[in-house]
C-alpha cells in the first residue's frame, strides 16, 4: 500500500475516535456546567439562567396576562424579565409536565389554577406527571366565573336560557377549557342544579371558543370573569356568591334563587418540589415582591381579579382543601378517573 493509502486508511479510522471523544468533551463540558449551576442555585446564587414561567393555556387568557404582568413585576427582583411561554394543551396538564422534566433549579415555574393538582387526578386514572412532585410557592390571585353568551345572541337573561335549553334539551352547545378544568367542573354544576342537559365542547384556545360563541357556532360558554371582550361575549350571571365590581348589572347566582358554585378561581407559582430550598425561597420572595407592583396590581384590576397573597406553606393548605372538598364533588358531578 502506497503511504498515501496507508494516510486515508489511517484517517479513517481516526476521524470517528476524534468526533467520539469530541462529542464526549461537549457532554462533559455541558454536566460540568449544569453541575456548577445546580451548586449555585443551592448555595443561594439564584438565578444564574434565564427564568421561564409556563402557563397552561393559550395566549389570550386571564391566566396569560397576568403571567406576564407577574414577570415584568418579577424582573426588579430577579434581574432579568422570565420568558413567558404558554404551553396549553391536556387540560392544562402539559405545562406541569414539562416542568416537572426541566431540571429542579428553580429556572422552569408554572403560573396556573389549582386544578392540574385539585381535580385532574380524581378525573383520571393516568396522569403525565405525580401532583405530589408539585411545590406551591405563592398565591397571587382570586376571581370568579360567568356564564356568558354571543353579544348578538337573541338570549337575553339567565331566565331565557333556562327555558331556551328545557325547550330543547341536549341541543345547544356551550364551550369550556377541557375536561376537569375549572370551567368544566362550573358547566357541570350548572347543569346538575339547574337539572338541564347541555352539548359540552372543550377548547384548546381561548381566542376560538371566543370567535365561535361571536358566531353563535356556541350557544354559550363559562368563561373568567374579565378573561373575554364585551364585544364578543355577553354575560347573564356570575358564578359567585355577589355580584362583580366590574359587572354590577350582572346578577349572581344566589340572587336568582341557586347556591353559590364551587369557588376554584385561585392562583400562582409552582415548581418542582425537588427545587434546592435557596431557590425556592428566592422565587417566593421576588412573587411577594412583585405582588405590590404597580403593573402587577393594575393588571388583577383590569381582568377584574382579587388581588390575594398566600405564601409557600398557607398556598399549599389551600391547596389540600380544595383537594378535600374536590373529592366529594367530582364524583357527585359524574366525573370518573378515565
Amino acid at each position: 500500500m502506497s503511504s498515501v493509502g496507508r494516510h486515508s486508511a489511517l484517517s479513517g479510522c481516526v476521524r470517528p475516535r476524534l468526533t467520539k471523544l469530541a462529542a464526549i468533551g461537549r457532554a462533559i463540558a455541558l454536566s460540568t456546567g449544569l453541575l456548577s449551576a445546580q451548586a449555585a442555585t443551592a448555595n443561594g446564587d439564584f438565578p444564574t439562567r434565564p427564568v421561564r414561567i409556563l402557563v397552561p393555556f393559550s395566549a389570550g387568557t386571564g391566566i396569560d396576562a397576568l403571567a406576564r404582568a407577574l414577570a415584568e413585576a418579577l424582573e426588579p427582583s430577579l434581574h432579568q424579565r422570565p420568558a413567558v411561554i404558554n404551553r396549553e394543551g391536556a387540560s392544562g396538564m402539559l405545562a406541569f409536565s414539562e416542568a416537572l422534566t426541566a431540571e429542579p433549579d428553580g429556572h422552569t415555574l408554572v403560573f396556573s389554577g389549582p386544578t392540574q393538582l385539585t381535580v385532574q387526578p380524581l378525573a383520571r386514572r393516568e396522569l403525565p406527571f405525580r401532583p405530589e412532585a408539585v411545590m406551591a410557592v405563592c398565591q397571587v390571585f382570586e376571581g370568579s366565573f360567568v356564564l356568558a353568551v354571543g353579544e348578538r345572541s337573541r338570549i337575553g337573561t339567565f331566565a331565557d336560557l333556562l327555558t331556551e335549553v328545557r325547550a330543547n334539551p341536549g341541543k345547544l352547545k356551550f364551550g369550556h377549557q377541557g375536561v376537569a378544568t375549572a370551567t368544566h367542573i362550573q358547566l357541570l354544576w350548572l347543569e346538575r342544579e339547574t337539572g338541564i342537559d347541555l352539548i359540552e365542547i372543550p377548547y384548546r384556545a381561548h381566542g376560538q371558543l371566543l370567535a365561535d360563541l361571536a358566531s353563535g357556532a356556541l350557544d354559550g360558554a363559562i368563561l373568567a370573569a374579565g378573561a373575554f371582550d364585551p364585544a364578543l361575549a355577553r354575560p347573564l350571571v356570575t358564578f359567585a356568591p355577589e355580584r362583580h365590581g366590574q359587572m354590577p348589572e350582572v346578577p349572581a347566582l344566589p340572587e336568582l334563587g341557586y347556591p353559590a358554585p364551587p369557588s376554584l378561581a385561585f392562583g400562582g407559582l409552582y415548581l418542582a418540589r425537588d427545587t434546592p430550598e435557596p431557590a425556592v425561597r428566592a422565587v417566593e420572595q421576588a412573587c411577594a415582591d412583585a405582588f405590590s407592583r404597580g403593573i402587577f396590581q393594575a393588571t388583577i384590576q383590569t381582568l377584574g381579579l382579587k388581588a390575594s397573597f398566600l405564601g409557600s406553606r398557607a398556598f399549599a393548605r389551600r391547596l389540600e382543601a380544595e383537594t378535600d372538598r374536590m373529592r366529594e364533588l367530582v364524583p357527585a358531578l359524574g366525573l370518573r378517573a378515565e
